[in-house]
């Protein structure tokens, strides 16, 4: 393995979390409750919930074929080694690209609302920075990192949560599928292949120490998950109404500022920013070490710490060339990225899955049997 490092299924379990997490509350809300109405909740809490389980059982499934390697090292086995190679090298510019969006999406996300004056590309720099340190010290360090910060990230949530509750206006959920069913789940395309973003667990799985828990840990993300973004677009509809939700820019941010106990305690969404950045950062982290393993296994490396800083400025350049705008950012993630995510989350991989199974590579092939 190209990192040394192993990890806890409580510690996948918060990676995992954090991947979906840190950005999906900037969108979810606007973008779900435009597509789906007042039913918003709806999308997220079944056909989402459905989708995502079915990432996570056919990743980890194909992971515990090959325990010890991640998905990009053991491609060229399953369907030979040009194939396997250059479909390893299609993971990894889409990993790369991936992790581009979200360093536009934090940048854009901090300037907007706390440092407005600051130029993007300088908060992008130190976002990866840092994220990129992160990675190098391993995954070991990352995921001992997230679990002081993750707490903290469901404990701002939870509060934010609580102190808004009171403003919750349960008109605002009705009628129930007034327009049927086919809004809800158009609305459950983007927050589905965010929850989908479990399949990274194909380049965490050989690090994981209990491999047996696996599935709790997968399956344990996209359960919890789905109550928390459920909650979170729940309340936020039932503050503001679908069609206000549906034309904010961060609307979590925008509940954070909502916030008034006894004119004393407002403004809340510095803290929100401040905790959120740190999450961003983590999930960085882990898609830096994901796309650095992914490009060193590619290219036969030893030490994936060597691709590091060559992704980093890939991930920047295409960020700048694609995505300069807050717009341009909802529009891949409206309009492209339900169908590219659900390509490289669940079809690529069940397919190689039947593949594997079929051609009986990996654990149950005859080589392993027979050592």
């Amino acid at each position: 393995m190209l990192d040394k490092g192993r990890i806890s299924s409580v510690q996948l379990l918060f990676l995992l979390l954090i991947a979906e997490l840190a950005t999906a509350f900037l969108y979810v809300p606007a973008i779900t409750s435009k597509a789906a109405g007042p039913d918003g909740w709806l999308s997220l809490l079944i056909p989402a919930t459905i989708y995502a389980s079915a990432v996570a059982a056919a990743c980890v499934a194909l992971g515990k074929r090959f325990p010890e390697r991640v998905f990009t090292e053991y491609l060229p086995e399953v369907i030979g080694r040009i194939p396997g190679k250059l479909l390893a090298a299609i993971y990894t510019g889409v990993l790369i690209h991936i992790t581009s969006v979200m360093v536009i999406e934090g940048a854009q996300f901090i300037q907007s609302n706390f440092l407005t004056e600051t130029p993007v590309l300088a908060l992008q720099l130190v976002l990866v920075i840092v994220a990129v340190y992160g990675s190098y010290l391993g995954i070991e360090v990352i995921a001992r990192h997230n679990e002081l910060v993750f707490p903290i990230f469901i404990l701002s949530l939870s509060i934010l949560i609580v102190l808004v509750a009171k403003d919750i206006k349960l008109h605002n959920f009705l009628p129930v599928l007034e327009n049927g069913v086919v809004p809800v789940l158009k609305g459950a395309m983007v927050p589905g292949v965010w929850r989908g973003e479990v399949f990274v667990i194909l380049w965490l799985y050989p690090y994981l120490n209990r491999k047996e828990e696996a599935y709790q840990a997968a399956f344990g993300m996209v359960l919890l998950a789905t109550v928390l973004v459920t909650t979170v677009v729940a309340v936020t509809v039932g503050v503001f109404g679908d069609l206000y939700t549906s034309r904010l820019v961060y609307p979590v941010n925008v509940l954070a500022r909502y916030i008034s106990v006894a004119n004393i305690l407002e403004r809340l969404e510095l803290f929100i920013v401040i905790i959120w950045v740190a999450g961003v950062i983590v999930k960085l982290a882990i898609f830096f070490h994901t796309a650095g393993i992914a490009a060193a296994s590619t290219l036969g490396l030893k030490n994936y710490r060597g691709m590091l800083l060559p992704v980093a400025i890939a991930a920047m350049i295409v960020g700048n060339m694609f995505y300069g705008s807050y717009v341009q950012v909802v529009d891949f993630l409206s309009q492209v990225w339900p169908y590219y995510g659900s390509t490289i989350e669940l079809l690529i991989p069940a397919m190689l899955l039947l593949i594997a199974v079929i051609r009986k590579k990996g654990v149950s092939g005859p080589a392993k049997k027979k050592s």
